[in-house]
């Protein structure tokens, strides 16, 4: 971000002659910062509702642009990506992660990218399906238990111990089962954390014995035992293919082997990215199938004609296309990283607006599928907008969960096939019904679209659903 001001909305720029985009003018001093931080979600809904799909608005003394259209959204991310870096925001994140994919730009993230890379091509993510296909029967050995008792389910707790044993058990090989509580609670500390409010604590120094600082040297210590614990493993096992990758990797130009630092970051980075926002899909891709009766009945008929009670191989999980729309409007509606940060290094121009260098532009894929201008009924959940006609038949870059061009989300793949046997297990064994009275609520926090409060559902198994 930038401290550059923000001339009223029909000026232009006496360089180029592009326009200024328009958007609040916000409170002396403070811009839009206050109405942000309360609800960053519904704020940015409400700034292409009422301002268009290239906004701009005051942070405090920063200019950023909110750019929403498939043709700004492949501007910033694909043709011009090399100009739109990680922002101030990712100092946050480096406060819990250090310096990984996640964080880090140029030399040092294409070094890093290409060396991990191996671990997520499609034959090894299709090679994990026996971990995934493990841990969620595991789960639902739990779930009948819980059933039984008449006891309600908490989907956050559940995806999220699910998410981080498979992650665990097949990118390091190792069992991170006895951990899964306290690791919970580590997660949901550093993401307070990266999450900037503006607290008068997050400006001092960190080596101040603030309480906020205290928490984050507990948390980093916790985290390197457990990098340390998933090393010795590997040293002891063989097991872990991204270990092992980390393990060998050398710098592309030195030749020099990744330091421990290097290491324990990488590892860190995907750890935390890859099983909390694939738990966080799979909360919304539960309650919507829940929530919508003719999508759970749609779905179940192909489960039924496709497995027929049988848990999925990878090439039945390629031929459940319902499944896949589900999944994918599901992420249309509830994107796990719904905001994408970048600072402009130099000017640019997105979609006619001038955009100065050294201001911040947000991407969202929360808002952009949102956009009326590219989605009928922008609210509904339809998966039949992901048929193979309805795709074709929108611009590029209208649809980008997993973000977009050389940056695009390393564990896509991953994702996804985890979400489909996650989806396909749980639909044959259990019907869902949400408890009543709980108001489900997304947006205060920059890293993920987490729900706000726990997502309680009951448990009717399958056999007593059809008989019943």
């Amino acid at each position: 971000m930038t401290t550059t001001s923000t001339p009223p909305s029909h000026a232009t720029t006496a360089a180029e002659g592009a326009r200024v985009a328009p958007g609040p003018r916000g409170t002396p001093g403070f811009g839009s910062l206050v109405p942000y931080r309360r609800d960053p979600a519904q704020f940015l809904l409400r700034l292409q509702r009422d301002h268009g799909q290239l906004s701009r608005m005051r942070m405090g003394p920063y200019t950023v642009h909110l750019a929403t259209s498939p043709d700004a959204v492949r501007r910033v991310l694909v043709e011009n990506q090399a100009n739109y870096v990680r922002g101030k925001l990712y100092e946050q994140f480096r406060l819990v992660m250090g310096t990984g994919l996640l964080t880090s730009d140029g030399r040092a993230w294409r070094g890093h990218r290409r060396a991990v890379q191996p671990a997520f091509a499609r034959t090894a993510i299709e090679a994990i399906v026996p971990n995934v296909v493990e841990a969620t029967s595991e789960m639902l050995a739990r779930w009948e238990a819980a059933e039984r008792a008449g006891e309600p389910v908490d989907l956050v707790a559940e995806m999220m111990r699910l998410t981080l044993i498979t992650l665990s058990r097949s990118l390091f090989g190792y069992d991170i089962s006895a951990r899964t509580a306290l690791m919970k609670d580590v997660v949901d500390d550093s993401i307070e954390v990266m999450f900037p409010h503006g607290y008068v604590s997050e400006m001092l120094p960190s080596w101040l014995p603030t309480s906020r600082n205290r928490l984050i040297r507990k948390n980093r210590r916790i985290y390197d035992e457990v990098v340390a614990d998933i090393r010795a493993n590997h040293a002891a096992t063989g097991e872990g293919v991204l270990v092992r990758l980390a393990e060998e990797a050398r710098d592309p130009e030195t030749g020099e082997p990744w330091s421990d630092t290097e290491i324990r970051d990488e590892l860190l980075t995907i750890y935390l990215a890859g099983h909390e926002t694939t738990a966080t899909a799979a909360c919304w891709t539960l309650h919507s199938v829940a929530t919508h009766r003719w999508v759970r009945e749609e779905l179940e008929g192909e489960l039924a004609n496709v497995l027929g009670g049988s848990t999925p191989d990878v090439g039945e999980l390629a031929t459940l296309d319902y499944t896949r729309m589900v999944i994918e409007e599901s992420l249309r509606l509830y994107p796990p990283i719904w905001l994408y940060p970048r600072d402009a290094v130099e000017d640019d121009t997105l979609d006619g607006y001038h955009i100065p260098g050294g201001s911040s532009v947000l991407l969202s894929p929360l808002v952009s599928h949102r956009n009326p201008e590219v989605w009928e009924n922008p609210e509904e959940f339809d998966p039949s907008r992901f048929t193979a006609e309805a795709v074709k038949g929108r611009p590029r870059m209208a649809y980008f969960p997993f973000g977009g061009g050389p940056r695009m989300c390393i564990g896509n793949l991953m994702a996804t096939l985890e979400l489909k046997i996650i989806l396909a297990m749980v639909c044959q064994r259990f019907r869902l019904e949400p408890v009543p009275g709980e108001l489900l609520r997304y947006g205060d926090s920059l890293i993920s679209l987490r729900p706000m409060s726990a997502m309680w559902v009951r448990l009717r198994s399958r056999e007593g659903a059809d008989h019943g």
